[in-house]
């Protein structure tokens, strides 16, 4: 029998328009936990609807990398007016390092745009932690778009020095963007973590790239409160999904 109440309720949600590939494992990711939410939240068989482009990572990385950040701009804008033309509701940006330049491109859309970088200080605001460390690509670390959003909820974010940032990037890049898991770069990656918690006393360890959650877990540190953005970001885009 057809669940009427459910079918309603699907009518009235709002489509998700999601910019992903950037980098395409994290893209299943949000894939695979936007479906699985969705079903535990409604408690239903049924899937959401979302639409999905997937877009070159190595043209954005290049026009971030090299700091042509108009050229970022305007490439991320042309992929969002394509979602536009779908009439979707709200699209996201599948990915933290593009939110470098995230005011800038949601003043030029008209769609509605939900930032991961809002939604994961929120999420550390509301947790009650004032200070957390962060890693993620060179730029995400280095700048200055997190540690802005941050300091206006409270949080005083803290990043590697100079030589781990650019070990965490060239693992990021080589090695997490096409899924390969080694163990040596994890162990590295915790005692890096470990020098911040000591160092800086933080409190918790923000996964400021949407791959880090595929190598970094909650368990892997006793004290840290581990803040996955990729987890946090599905949340906040099944809650504007569902109004």
């Amino acid at each position: 029998m057809r669940n009427t109440s459910l079918t309603k309720k699907k009518q009235q949600m709002n489509k998700i328009g999601i910019i992903g590939g950037i980098g395409p494992e994290s893209t299943i990711e949000y894939y695979r936990l936007l479906i699985k939410l969705f079903r535990a939240k409604l408690d239903t068989k049924q899937y959401p609807e979302i639409l999905l482009h997937s877009i070159d990572m190595t043209e954005m990385l290049g026009y971030v990398f090299n700091n042509q950040l108009d050229k970022l701009v305007e490439f991320l804008k042309i992929k969002i007016q394509i979602l536009e033309k779908s009439n979707v509701d709200y699209v996201v940006l599948a990915s933290n390092t593009p939110h470098l330049v995230f005011d800038k491109l949601a003043e030029s859309v008209n769609v509605k745009m939900i930032s991961i970088v809002e939604e994961t200080c929120k999420a550390i605001s509301k947790s009650g932690i004032k200070k957390v460390g962060l890693l993620g690509t060179k730029s995400t670390m280095s700048k200055g778009f997190y540690q802005k959003v941050g300091e206006n909820n409270g949080i005083k974010i803290v990043i590697p020095n100079d030589e781990n940032q650019n070990y965490i990037h060239e693992k990021y890049m080589d090695e997490l963007v096409f899924n390969e898991i080694i163990p040596e770069t994890k162990k590295e990656l915790i005692r890096i973590i470990n020098e911040l918690e000591v160092n800086e006393n933080i409190e918790g360890i923000v996964l400021g790239g949407t791959e880090l959650p595929l190598i970094l877990k909650q368990e892997d540190f006793n004290n840290l409160k581990v803040f996955n953005t990729t987890e946090i970001h599905v949340n906040a885009i099944l809650n504007k999904m569902l109004n």
